[in-house]
C-alpha cells in the first residue's frame, strides 16, 4: 500500500518530485516504438501508449510512456509498426445458421457442386442450405428451381442470395411449404412466377419466410459456438466493436449468451445490438426496449438502437426508387406507407431510442429522412443520431439533409466493389446516371454528413482493410477496372480510417469511450504490418492485421495459429 494512503499527512513533507513519482499510476502494459495515428485532431500522432485496467493511461512519446512502467508492467516493442484505433464495424450481422458458402460461385454448376459437398456432411433428409449466390451466377441473371431440382430431387434445398433479400427453393421445399400457383404474395414479399402462375422457386423479401419458417433453428450451444467463432474472425480483421443490425427480439439464445458473457466479463468484442423497429410497436414493447437500453450500458454490451426495413435491394429490384429501374416500369417495394413510418419513428424517438432504417433506393432514403424530420417537429430537436443504413442510391437533393437533421449515413465501403454482379446486374438496373452516384462515399463527406463504415457481414466479408482499399480505389481485389469504377467517388485513406473508427463510434454514442486514442479512452487499438498511409493505394490489400487489443485484452496476434475462420475471408 502506498505511503500517502497509510499516512496522508506525511505526504506534505515529501519533496514534490518524490511525491509525484510516488503517486504516479503504473501501467499494466506499454506499447512502444510505434507510429500511432490517434484519430484525435488535437494530437494526431504519437510513439507509444500505456494501458491500465482496460483504458489508455497515456498516449505520447516513448520517454513519457516508459516512465509509467513498473516491475510487473508488460513492455511490447512494436518495431516501428503503424497503430490505429480499433476498427468498428457499424453494420454487422451475426450468422446463426450453418450453410454452404456460395460466395463467388459464378455458375450454377459451381453452386450445385458446393451444395452437394455440403449435403454429404448432413444427416439423411436434412435441409440443404446455402448463402451467397448472386443473379449473375445464373443464365440470363434468372435464378430458377430447375437447377436445384436436377441435383436434389428428394431433399429440400433453400439458398439465400448474397444480400439476404431473396432466396431460391427447390420443388421439394416448395411442396413442404405448400407454396403453389394459388399462394398469394405475402405482405412485403414477392413470389416469382412462370407460366400459369407456377412459382419459379425465387422468393423475394418476406416471401422467403414461407419456406424458411420450416427450417429447424440452431440450439444455444450452436449459438455460443458461432459467437465465439465470429468473435475470433472479427479480431483477426482488427475489429474491436460490432454494431449488430439483425433486429432480433431481445430474447432467446443470442440474447442469453451475450448477456451472460457481459455479466461474467468474458467478452472479447464490444457489441451494440439492435431491437426491432416496427411502426406499430406496442407501449409494452417500447418500454422493454428502453429498459434494455438502461440495463445494458456497459463498455462490452449495449442496447438502445432499433432497426427497421424500408425497402429491399437493387439486385432484387425491390429497392424503392423515385423513378423506374432501367428498361422496366418497376420502382421497387417500399415496406411501409409514409404516414405509418412517420408515426412509428416519432414514437421510438419520443422514447429516447435511436432508430436505424435500411434504405437503399432514393425513394426509401427520402422517406427515412422525412420520418426523422417529422420526429424532430413533433418531439423537438435532440441528439438522437438516427441513421440511414446503406444509402446506396440517394437523390443528390437529399444529401444536405443528413447534416441538417443530424442523421448518420451508415454506409458499407466494400459495396463499391465493381464485381461481375455490379457490372452486369446492379449498374444496368440503375442506369448510368444513378450508377455514377451509387455507393459514392465522397458525396457524403462533401455534404458534411457523419459517415460510419460497416461491412453488412455476412453479405460481404468483414475485412476492414479490403473495405478501405475499395473506398480508396473503387477497384476489385484484382485491380479492375484500372483507375476505378466511377473514380470521382474515391476518398482518402485517412477519411476511410475515420469512418471505421471515430465516426463509427459516434454512430453508437461511444465517441467519448472509443474510436480515438487518447488518455482515458478504452484501450482498443490495432497494430498493422505496414503503414496504410504510405503503401500505394493499389497495394493496400497487402497490409495485414498483426495485433488486436480490446480493453487491454489481446484478442488476436498474427503469431497465433490461424484456422479457417481467422483467414482473410
Amino acid at each position: 500500500m502506498r505511503l500517502c494512503t497509510l499516512l496522508p499527512a506525511a505526504c506534505l513533507l515529501l519533496p514534490p518530485r518524490l511525491l509525484a513519482a510516488q503517486a504516479a499510476p503504473v501501467a499494466d502494459a506499454i506499447y512502444v516504438n510505434a507510429r500511432i495515428w490517434t484519430g484525435d485532431s488535437a494530437a494526431p500522432a504519437a510513439e507509444a501508449l500505456a494501458v491500465r485496467e482496460g483504458r489508455l493511461l497515456a498516449v505520447g512519446s516513448d520517454e513519457r510512456v516508459r516512465a509509467l512502467a513498473g516491475a510487473s508492467t508488460r513492455v511490447v516493442d512494436l518495431g516501428g509498426k503503424r497503430v490505429v484505433p480499433g476498427f468498428i464495424d457499424a453494420h454487422w450481422h451475426l450468422p446463426t445458421q450453418s450453410r454452404a458458402d456460395l460466395v463467388g460461385a459464378r455458375s450454377v454448376r459451381e453452386i450445385v457442386r458446393r451444395l452437394e459437398r455440403w449435403a454429404a456432411r448432413l444427416p439423411r433428409g436434412a435441409w440443404v442450405e446455402g448463402r451467397g449466390w448472386t443473379p449473375s451466377d445464373f443464365p440470363q441473371n434468372a435464378a430458377h428451381k430447375q437447377y436445384l431440382d436436377a441435383a436434389f430431387p428428394d431433399r429440400p434445398v433453400f439458398i439465400i442470395d448474397r444480400d439476404g433479400h431473396q432466396a431460391l427453393a427447390n420443388s421439394v421445399a416448395l411442396r413442404m411449404a405448400r407454396v403453389t400457383a394459388a399462394t398469394k404474395d405475402p405482405a412485403q414479399g414477392v413470389i416469382e412466377r412462370g407460366p400459369g402462375g407456377v412459382p419459379t422457386g425465387l422468393l423475394k423479401e418476406n416471401a422467403s419466410g414461407l419456406v424458411s419458417r420450416l427450417i429447424p433453428p440452431p440450439g444455444r450451444a450452436d449459438i455460443a459456438r458461432r459467437i465465439h467463432e465470429e468473435t475470433q474472425a472479427a479480431a483477426s480483421h482488427g475489429i474491436t466493436m460490432v454494431q449488430e443490425a439483425s433486429r432480433r427480439a431481445p430474447s432467446g439464445a443470442v440474447f442469453e449468451v451475450l448477456a451472460a458473457a457481459a455479466q461474467a466479463d468474458t467478452m472479447q468484442l464490444r457489441w451494440y445490438v439492435s431491437v426491432p423497429f416496427v411502426p406499430n410497436a406496442t407501449r409494452a414493447q417500447l418500454a422493454r426496449y428502453v429498459q434494455l437500453a438502461q440495463q445494458f450500458r456497459g463498455p462490452w454490451l449495449r442496447y438502445g438502437i432499433a432497426k427497421g426495413m424500408l425497402d429491399g435491394t437493387v439486385d432484387a429490384q425491390t429497392a424503392a426508387m423515385l423513378e423506374p429501374y432501367a428498361n422496366t416500369d418497376a420502382t421497387g417495394l417500399p415496406f411501409w406507407p409514409a404516414a405509418s413510418l412517420d408515426r412509428g419513428v416519432a414514437r421510438y424517438d419520443s422514447a429516447g431510442l435511436q432508430v436505424e432504417l435500411h434504405a437503399i433506393g432514393d425513394r426509401a432514403v427520402r422517406m427515412a429522412l422525412d420520418a426523422y424530420a417529422h420526429a424532430r417537429r413533433v418531439n423537438g430537436a435532440r441528439d438522437s443520431r438516427h441513421r440511414v443504413e446503406h444509402v446506396e442510391v440517394p437523390h443528390p437533393r437529399d444529401l444536405p439533409r443528413f447534416r441538417q437533421l443530424g442523421v448518420i449515413a451508415s454506409t458499407q465501403a466494400i459495396f463499391a466493389t465493381p464485381d461481375v454482379t455490379t457490372l452486369t446486374n446492379y449498374a444496368p438496373l440503375l442506369g448510368p446516371e444513378r450508377a455514377a452516384l451509387s455507393n459514392n462515399f465522397k458525396q457524403f463527406d462533401d455534404a458534411g454528413a457523419v459517415q460510419a463504415f460497416g461491412s453488412d457481414y455476412p453479405v460481404f466479408p468483414m475485412d476492414v482493410i479490403r473495405g478501405i482499399y475499395t473506398a480508396v480505389t473503387r477497384m476489385t481485389p484484382e485491380g479492375t477496372p484500372k483507375g476505378g469504377w466511377y473514380p470521382a467517388g474515391r476518398i482518402s485513406v485517412e477519411a476511410a480510417l475515420r469512418h471505421y473508427t471515430r465516426d463509427a463510434a459516434y454512430a453508437a454514442f461511444m465517441e467519448q469511450e472509443t474510436g480515438t486514442l487518447r488518455a482515458g479512452m478504452l484501450a482498443d487499438f490495432v497494430v498493422l504490418s505496414e503503414d496504410l498511409f504510405t503503401v500505394p493505394p493499389e497495394q493496400l490489400l497487402r497490409v495485414r492485421v498483426e495485433r488486436t487489443v480490446v480493453g487491454g485484452r489481446e484478442t488476436y496476434t498474427a503469431s497465433q495459429p490461424a484456422g479457417a475462420l481467422l483467414d482473410r475471408q
